[in-house]
This record gives structure tokens, C-alpha cells and sequence, in this order.
């Protein structure tokens, strides 16, 4: 079992300057992810932190180089661009990605982005095969009204659909989205944590107020901690409380507390 910490908890500086927090933070375990800031020294932050022994993850559009690529799996997309991703995370040994099953706007067909996002995800499912990296697709959650979209994999019944349709494929279990599906009970929001372990990717934490992710700090409060036992065992975590800014000594003490928090249970030595 490892802990993650990713690099969207650390957002708005350099690659380099994140993971310099990280690394003197005693961190050795980081998922690549949106937040910090494009440029063109980002790869060679990711390399040089690599040969001084920290292992990686990556997740949806991380930031790799000098200009970010954001996507949406609900629409059409250019292939190109995922060919070179999957080459140059193979090529730094990464083995494992996972990503967001993609928006529409409200009001438009909802059964036409998800066939959109499951040609896309068949695909690229096919690219990371042939690559060795595992693909995982994250639990999503319901947005504002105000928001003008919808996210797919936003409640338990498409998720299931997902299950059927693409098998293959893992899940990312987000808990601080879980939090969002107000019509759920608990019990339908941890069934997905007993999903055979090899069907799992991994489990993303944080908090936030029940209405939006914001990927607010872990507190004693937060909705799954007196679940915690449900976690199963050999499923990597990955840590996404947003710590922007904060001095190392802060950042240390949550990852360090996060780990303890899954240490009492068994999950890390």
C-alpha cells in the first residue's frame, strides 16, 4: 500500500518548486495532476526527481511541459496528442493513469457524451495496454446548477453501467466526490470500496462542503474517516487536500497524518 500526494495539492508554482516541497517534506510517492504552473523546465523537474528516487503516478491532464492540454473524454478528440502522452509515460516507466469520464452541457444529450467517452476511453485503454500502463476512470460527482454542466460517472447507476460496459478498465474511487451524491445513502456510496481490489485503481482523499470539490484538508469530520476500515487493503490512496503555498512543515504534517490515519487500520506498515 502506498500514499500518494498529488501534485494538485501543491498548485499555482512550477513543477520544480512542488516537488522541492514535496521531496524535503519527505514525500517519495507523487501523482502527476493539474495545478502547477506549465513550463518548459516541467519534464525535467519530473526526470531529475525520478533519478533521485521518487516514484509516480499520473492523473487526467497533468501538466508535462510549457503549454497544459486540457480534454474532455465526452467529445471527440485528437489522438495525436494521447499517442505522445502514453509514449512519454512509458517512457519514464509510469504505469499507471487515470481520468475523468468528461462533461457536457446541460441541457444537451447525456447518452450521446457517454458514447462519446466510452469510444474514447476504449481507446485510449488500448494505447496504455500496448504502453504497460493500467488505465483507471475516477468517480465523479453532481455540480452546481449554476455550473452549466454535467460530469459523467456522476452517480452509482452509470457507474455500474461503466463497470458492465468497460471491465477491463479500473475505477478511481473518489471519496471526497462520494461526499457530493446527496440522493445516495452510505451504504451505496461504500459499496464501491468493496470492489474486488484488482478492479480498483486507486482511492483519492480530501474533504469539501458537500456542495463542490474543493479539496479541502482532511479534519476528524470528514465523511469517510470513521468509515475507514471499508478501505480495502493493497489499493494505493492517493492524498489531493489542497496545501497551495504552505510551508513544508505543513505539508509534511498532512501527508504524515494521512498516513497515520491508514496506519491505525493496517493499510501502511
Amino acid at each position: 500500500m502506498e500514499l500518494y500526494l498529488s501534485l494538485s495539492a501543491y498548485g499555482g508554482v512550477s513543477t520544480r518548486e512542488a516537488l522541492t516541497v514535496f521531496w524535503q517534506a519527505g514525500i517519495r510517492h507523487v501523482e502527476l495532476a493539474i495545478g502547477p504552473r506549465p513550463d518548459a523546465d516541467a519534464v525535467q523537474a519530473i526526470q531529475d526527481f525520478q533519478q533521485q528516487g521518487m516514484v509516480y503516478r499520473s492523473h487526467h491532464a497533468f501538466v508535462w511541459g510549457e503549454r497544459h492540454q486540457s480534454f474532455n473524454l465526452a467529445q471527440p478528440q485528437d489522438w495525436n496528442y494521447f499517442q505522445r502522452m502514453t509514449d512519454w509515460l512509458a517512457d519514464l516507466g509510469i504505469t499507471a493513469y487515470s481520468v475523468h469520464g468528461g462533461h457536457f452541457p446541460i441541457g444537451t444529450e447525456r447518452a450521446q457524451a457517454y458514447a462519446n467517452f466510452l469510444e474514447n476511453v476504449h481507446y485510449l485503454h488500448q494505447l496504455c495496454q500496448t504502453r504497460g500502463i493500467v488505465l483507471g476512470v475516477e468517480t465523479m460527482y453532481p455540480t452546481l446548477p449554476t455550473s452549466g454542466k454535467q460530469y459523467l460517472l456522476d452517480k452509482a447507476s452509470e457507474v455500474a453501467q461503466f463497470c458492465q460496459d468497460a471491465p477491463q478498465i479500473k475505477i478511481v474511487v473518489d471519496l471526497a466526490h462520494l461526499n457530493i451524491w446527496h440522493h445516495h445513502s452510505l451504504q451505496a456510496k461504500l459499496q464501491w470500496l468493496k470492489l474486488p481490489s484488482e478492479r480498483l485503481l486507486e482511492i483519492h482523499i480530501s474533504d469539501n462542503d458537500g456542495r463542490q470539490d474543493i479539496h479541502s484538508r482532511i479534519t476528524p469530520h470528514t465523511w469517510w474517516v470513521s468509515q475507514i476500515t471499508q478501505f480495502p487493503p493493497g489499493v494505493p490512496i492517493v492524498l489531493e487536500s489542497r496545501l497551495n503555498r504552505l510551508p513544508v512543515s505543513v505539508v509534511q504534517q498532512e501527508y504524515v497524518e494521512a498516513q497515520r490515519l491508514v496506519a491505525d487500520i493496517g493499510l501502511l506498515p
